[in-house]
């Protein structure tokens, strides 16, 4: 299936194992909280480290489980305490835009401070939440599972969120979105507007909370849960240059039945199509129908790896992230690159190639 060119994360069908987390294995994670020596959570609205394992991991925990089908196996350990920094919150540089080495001092002085109650050799995962109130305004993930960021006593993690502010509103689905970067996800918003794009959600519209964690649609794409392993091989179908017929595709958000059809254009590049309907994680949208999206395996995470193809072709890379751009409902027949396809009734499609 698709190749990438790219190191970082991207949309090639192969994870990279020596970064990312393995989502078919059974995953344990630690969560700590911290403060500060100027923000001390005595002080703070929220004291207690349980009412932020409700907000992130309970929440997320749910999320993915409607994600997964109920095939992610993550186990969470809340460390009842507070582990107070080194140093005060704004001495991190903890911005929008930060460095690795920025990134990496933070975890390292958070792993420091715990390692003599947290066992970094039992876990897969650490999630570091900062105090209400701390100068870290939102969340970036490490991913770099094989070279992990170790403490004083020589044992770390590489696989790291480091929470923030935007935990407040996002709640489990920022969970499950800094997560799916653990798994091995790009973002699929991009990192700047390219020009002819509306803004950076351009590409992928409300679908998929790799992209808008707030859209209306957030469930992660079939292709994901592919990747992923929680839509099987059986599930697939390839379809080839050439061939052509009338397919049936069960919604994404269910677990069960042929979920994608998937056209490959080259090695790197090609075209999925999946079902949806309001139900599950997507209940906001209005109506069923069907999404078709183009691989790139040669543009990497926060770059448009993956594009939202809408019927409409005034509104590529012009979709509204605050409508159903890019659903193709029935009677509506969509061409690129020498596919035709015709959305039908209850999730069946005709395709010719």
């Amino acid at each position: 299936m698709f190749k990438s060119t790219i190191r970082d994360l991207n949309s090639g069908f192969s994870l990279d194992l020596r970064s990312a987390q393995d989502s078919r294995a059974h995953l344990k994670a630690a969560f700590i909280c911290v403060d500060f020596p100027n923000k001390p959570a005595a002080e703070s609205k929220h004291p207690d480290p349980s009412f932020f394992y409700d907000l992130l991991a309970e929440d997320g925990l749910r999320v993915f489980d409607a994600v997964s089908y109920g095939r992610l196996k993550l186990e969470v350990t809340l460390f009842d305490k507070w582990f107070t920094m080194l140093k005060n919150d704004d001495e991190y540089g903890m911005e929008r835009v930060i460095t690795y080495e920025t990134h990496a001092a933070y975890i390292k002085d958070a792993i420091d401070v715990s390692c003599d109650d947290v066992d970094y050799d039992v876990f897969d995962i650490l999630y570091i939440v900062p105090v209400h109130g701390s100068a870290v305004p939102y969340s970036p993930t490490m991913c770099s599972k094989d070279w992990p960021i170790k403490g004083k006593n020589g044992k770390g993690s590489g696989s790291v969120v480091t929470f923030g502010a935007d935990m407040y509103f996002r709640k489990g689905k920022l969970f499950a979105h800094e997560n799916g970067h653990i798994l091995g996800l790009p973002d699929l918003y991009t990192y700047d507007v390219p020009e002819g794009c509306r803004d950076c959600f351009s590409h992928i519209g409300t679908f998929d909370l790799m992209g808008l964690i707030e859209g209306r649609a957030p469930d992660y794409l079939g292709y994901s849960k592919w990747r992923l392993g929680w839509i099987d091989d059986n599930q697939v179908r390839v379809l080839n240059a050439g061939e052509a017929g009338v397919y049936d595709l069960t919604p994404v958000e269910l677990s069960g039945g042929q979920k994608l059809i998937v056209m490959p254009v080259d090695e790197y590049n090609g075209y999925v199509l999946e079902y949806r309907e309001p139900a599950g994680l997507d209940t906001a949208l209005e109506h069923s129908g069907f999404v078709l999206y183009r691989i790139n395996g040669t543009v990497g995470n926060g770059r448009g790896c993956i594009t939202v193809i809408p019927p409409e072709e005034e509104k590529y890379l012009a979709l509204n992230v605050h409508s159903e751009d890019g659903l193709i409902l029935p009677g509506v027949t969509v061409e690129r690159e020498g596919i035709r396809l015709t959305a039908l009734e209850n999730g069946r499609v005709r395709i010719e190639r």
